[in-house]
């Protein structure tokens, strides 16, 4: 009986420190004490520092290139949007429609993903490009391309029914520039919504 007080005593002390340190829980290190305005931030084109601020602003982009014009932002979930990502990431899209003198009121949405840590978000990269070469084969290039300062990937295909996009990582976030119709909204046009965005 004494034994199984003082086993009983070390359990409970063994779970008070575990607990006491954080380890149990949904904490982990990278959140711990931190809030959005606390996350680290990299280098714009213009060689300074541009915060990343997660909320709807992030998708927000001010000076947009000629022919975008910004409509609305939405919360929404990675797995419904067509990007190659079946796992439910929480995020942000930016509504922008695109006109130009042959093409008017085209649909270009910017999105931003949030995961739990940077190699989270390279992983979940990789999965866009596997997702893309398995689903469209040689119809559609996937290839490695610099944007404001980081490694991205294009996403290009000669089929109309597939839409362009251009994604890259920044820390623990995925940022994806996609055209709705593809054929009518060049790569060109939309990574140059993307340049915009500075992130």
């Amino acid at each position: 009986m004494k034994k199984s007080i003082q086993i009983l005593i070390l359990l409970i002390a063994v779970f008070a420190v575990i607990g006491i340190s954080g380890c149990l829980g949904n904490d982990d290190a990278a959140d711990s004490g931190s809030n959005d305005s606390d996350l680290p931030s990299a280098p714009a084109s213009s060689g300074t520092a541009k915060a990343v601020d997660y909320n709807t602003s992030i998708v927000t982009i001010h000076n947009l290139p000629a022919g975008f014009e910004f409509l609305s932002t939405q919360s929404v979930k990675s797995h419904g949007e067509g990007i190659g990502i079946s796992d439910v990431l929480q995020g942000y899209r930016g509504y922008y429609t695109y006109t130009n003198n042959t093409v008017s009121n085209l649909t270009v949405y910017f999105y931003c993903f949030k995961t739990n840590s940077n190699g989270d978000a390279a992983r979940y990269l990789q999965n866009m490009q596997t997702s893309y070469t398995n689903s469209y084969g040689t119809t559609g290039t996937v290839s490695s391309v610099r944007l404001n300062g980081h490694d991205a990937v294009k996403f290009v295909s000669e089929d109309e029914d597939v839409p362009d996009m251009i994604a890259w990582t920044r820390d623990n976030f995925i940022f994806v520039a996609k055209c709705r119709v593809s054929g009518e909204v060049d790569y060109k046009t939309v990574e140059s919504l993307a340049i915009a965005s500075e992130l």
